[in-house]
């Protein structure tokens, strides 16, 4: 099997030769070792997006001062600003150096500013670029798109911040529900355009860790939107996960409900607090495991990787439904070596089925 085939297999519960193994591109620079491991199996996975927003009757203005970027978006009912950090190191070009340090919302007259700005979003499909990707990448690997982050989580991470959302959930529970409503119109304006788009793999956000969306706030804020996301996206025959990479223990028996094909960057103890046998257990054949190798383990001696892979993949046993992959930052000092042991372990232990 090629390494397309077997990544399509074991996100759709099919019969893979082996448990795919892939990484993003920018995890893996271009060169002689990285053709000696692809043609091992090693397998890419690419994200592409397949619309664009554009924002009409909105000016946007910045205003740069040292290692901080003030943006002002001037609307006809006011205006609002954010603040970035700059100039932060980049994490070998996995992370984009940079980091919003003030949100959008400050006082209660900015809602109604930032509800004109969404509402006057327009979500236009881009399917060119997607195409092209595509079928050059071939059967090296599988190009995923993504709807973005779901309401709850883009008022956490781009508008807000954990702190600022909590309080307002608190003093002004109504506004904040007007803008998940309207953040959720755009969603599903995004949703119905992937729908119809040439990706067969999609993502939906969304960073979920149970330290910061409980399952109360999962429940209530989370499990709705997915729903509704997945039957829309489910009716044109696609494959949806969710990017969910923390602490998911008191959270697995909700996620199981999400209707969900495959989670996205779990992420095992001790990194993370659910362990991949009590996953299968929990999800059984409706949710695929698509594994984060933490980045931590690419620190530890040849050895201990292997072992941790072994365990992973014994936890996976037959191994079907199941896959690994990187979706944080591998110190470049310790990528070869590390790369090169998951790769060794997989094809010696990484059959199906799997039996260790």
């Amino acid at each position: 099997m090629n390494p397309r085939e077997r990544i399509m297999a074991a996100l759709t519960w099919g019969w893979p030769d082996y448990v795919p193994w892939a990484v993003k591109p920018n995890h893996l620079p271009r060169g002689t070792w990285e053709r000696v491991l692809r043609n091992m199996g090693l397998g890419l996975t690419i994200e592409q997006s397949v619309y664009r927003i554009e924002m009409h009757g909105v000016e946007v203005l910045e205003r740069r001062a040292g290692n901080h970027v003030e943006r002002t978006y001037r609307t006809p009912v006011g205006e609002v600003s954010e603040v970035v950090r700059i100039n932060l190191p980049s994490e070998a070009g996995e992370r984009g150096g940079s980091w919003k340090v003030k949100g959008l919302i400050d006082r209660p007259e900015d809602y109604d500013v930032l509800l004109y700005i969404i509402d006057h979003m327009v979500v236009k499909p881009d399917y060119e670029d997607f195409h092209v990707i595509d079928e050059e990448l071939g059967v090296d690997g599988v190009v995923l798109t993504n709807v973005g982050y779901s309401p709850f989580m883009k008022l956490l991470v781009e508008y807000m911040g954990f702190r600022k959302l909590v309080v307002e959930l608190n003093r002004r529970p109504g506004k904040v529900e007007e803008v998940l409503q309207a953040l959720h119109r755009k969603t599903l304006e995004a949703c119905r355009i992937v729908a119809d788009s040439p990706a067969r793999l999609v993502l939906v956000g969304d960073n979920i860790d149970e330290n910061l969306v409980n399952p109360r706030f999962f429940e209530k804020y989370c499990l709705p939107y997915y729903r509704e996301y997945t039957r829309i996206l489910h009716s044109k025959g696609k494959v949806v996960g969710s990017h969910m990479d923390g602490r998911l223990r008191n959270l697995a028996e909700l996620i199981a409900e999400s209707g969900f094909d495959f989670i996205h960057g779990f992420t095992p103890p001790p990194t993370g607090n659910l362990s991949i046998r009590d996953a299968r257990r929990l999800w059984d054949r409706d949710i695929a495991i698509w594994v984060n190798i933490p980045e931590t383990l690419f620190y530890e001696e040849p050895e201990v990787i292997e072992r941790s892979v072994r365990s992973f993949l014994r936890e996976s046993a037959p191994g079907d439904g199941f896959m690994l992959g990187i979706t944080e930052t591998v110190p470049p000092r310790r990528r070869r070596i590390g790369y090169e042991t998951v790769m060794r372990t997989v094809l010696k232990h990484g059959r199906l089925p799997v039996k260790l």
